[in-house]
């Protein structure tokens, strides 16, 4: 879909425009997409807020604006979600934009420019007055009024075809010049082009090669990458176009965001390079579901994981305690992946800072497998990880009927979008995971514990605490790991 904006309010109420770039940025300053007025609209700021695709979406997040963003009366905090007909407001009393998803078969269309003030008329170039002084002999004194014209015609005649040859060599330098710099620019341009190109080939056929490799639980990576290939090419397409008609602005367009393109299918194509089942094969004998019962008929699921070998786990507060932290559990039961085991659990104690809760397994005898916890991560934008849980739980009981009740995880990929000290943003190639899964980075280690989706992403978009908030926890309840 396509994102259509209307000024509802302000000094440039009426004007509206379509859009179909990754980014549109909104604010004052003349070069924005969608410029305000900047006499009249003051709450807004000159580079305000920017609307943006991510994951299948339209997301609006402030740019750093001094009076905020609201999406229908709420604050913006971070990247907010947009549905049609929402109303963005730029600061508490400033214009008011409505929000609209139309199909991509509608065309783009700029908004109308500012009108600018009429040029000033070109003053006039006064008269040149010139006043000679000579002292001519008799003879020409006595020459006749036609011959004195004839003679300072003849003067003003050369001056004039002196200053027409100047003229003339510096317009023939000129073009020169021009001619060249313009040969210089197309052949520079079919420079980049061609880099350009070379390094989007290169990156297609790695991405062909990775989809070839990939299988089983990175089919949603697969997925991911043929879609980047499909979009890649597309743009590639478009932009042959737009440059053999001479369009330089749909140039520049189709430009960036085939970059952009680029761009997230070199990071899928990192993520792909990762070996997968061999931190599937190391941390999921220590990954196991829970079970919550708050009354007879009323269980909740989730996942967990072991992180000492007498058997205390994590997994998230809301799974413990319900979604307002306000329930208390009647019994809990942990089952571990490839077991028919269902062991019985108590709490131990939750965190006052992130949504993770410890539990204890009961009647357990020698040692269980564990997920160490790293001294420090290192998560950076673009990073690959893994995911190990069990998306949507399961309709196991909350006992062992036998060999035939085993619980199998599942494993997904993304790549880190946003690393925060208090939050984890994660773009998942696969199926949402469960609350409290275990996210690793591209060695095993563990980076943090999965709590919540972003509505409507279908599990594109995942949140999860960092791992610092575990060890945290287990110090506070005195726990050694």
């Amino acid at each position: 879909m396509k994102l259509q904006l209307t000024v509802l309010s302000g000094g440039r109420s009426g004007v509206s425009g379509v859009f179909s770039g990754t980014e549109v940025v909104v604010g004052r300053h003349p070069e924005s997409h969608l410029p305000l007025d900047p006499d009249q609209d003051l709450d807004a700021s000159g580079r305000h807020a920017v609307f943006a695709r991510s994951g299948g979406r339209w997301v609006v997040r402030d740019a750093g604006s001094r009076n905020g963003t609201l999406v229908n009366g709420h604050p913006v905090r971070g990247d907010t979600g947009l549905d049609d007909t929402d109303q963005v407001r730029l600061g508490k009393d400033g214009p008011v934009l409505e929000v609209r998803l139309v199909p991509d078969s509608v065309p783009d269309r700029k908004p109308e420019p500012r009108p600018s003030a009429a040029a000033p008329p070109k003053a006039q170039a006064a008269p040149l007055r010139r006043t000679e002084g000579v002292t001519q002999p008799a003879d020409a004194r006595r020459s006749s009024t036609t011959q004195r014209i004839r003679i300072e015609v003849g003067k003003q005649t050369r001056r004039l075809r002196i200053l027409t040859g100047v003229l003339l060599v510096v317009l023939v330098a000129g073009v020169g010049y021009m001619v060249w710099d313009r040969r210089q620019q197309a052949a520079d341009r079919a420079g980049e082009r061609a880099e350009f190109q070379a390094r989007i080939d290169s990156i297609l056929a790695a991405s062909a090669a990775s989809i070839t490799r990939l299988r089983g639980e990175m089919e949603g990576l697969a997925s991911a990458l043929r879609g980047s290939q499909d979009e890649v090419q597309r743009l590639q397409r478009d932009l042959v176009s737009a440059e053999a008609a001479g369009q330089t602005s749909e140039v520049t367009r189709l430009r960036r965001q085939l970059a952009s393109a680029t761009q997230a299918m070199s990071l899928q194509q990192a993520a792909a390079r990762v070996d997968f089942r061999r931190i599937y094969d190391l941390r999921n004998p220590a990954v196991a579901m829970i079970w919550t019962e708050f009354a007879p008929g009323d269980v909740a699921t989730g996942t967990a994981f072991a992180v000492t070998a007498d058997g205390v786990l994590i997994t998230n507060r809301h799974v413990v305690f319900g979604g307002d932290g306000s329930r208390r559990p009647r019994r809990l039961a942990i089952q571990f992946s490839n077991s028919s085991q269902v062991w019985p659990a108590t709490v131990l104690g939750a965190s006052p800072d992130a949504d993770l809760a410890a539990i204890r397994v009961q009647g357990i005898v020698g040692r269980i497998p564990t997920i160490p916890l790293p001294d420090s991560v290192s998560a950076r934008p673009g990073d690959p990880i893994a995911t190990i849980g069990f998306p949507g739980g399961t309709d196991v009981p909350m006992r062992s009927q036998g060999e035939e009740n085993l619980v199998r995880t599942t494993l997904t990929a993304g790549t880190i979008a946003k690393a925060l000290p208090d939050l984890l943003q994660i773009d998942g190639y696969g199926a949402q995971g469960a609350s409290g899964s275990p996210i690793f980075d591209a060695a095993g280690m563990l980076l943090g514990v999965l709590y919540a989706g972003e509505a409507g992403s279908n599990g594109r978009i995942v949140f999860a605490v960092p791992v610092p908030y575990v060890t945290a926890l287990l110090t506070s309840l005195n726990v050694s790991f």
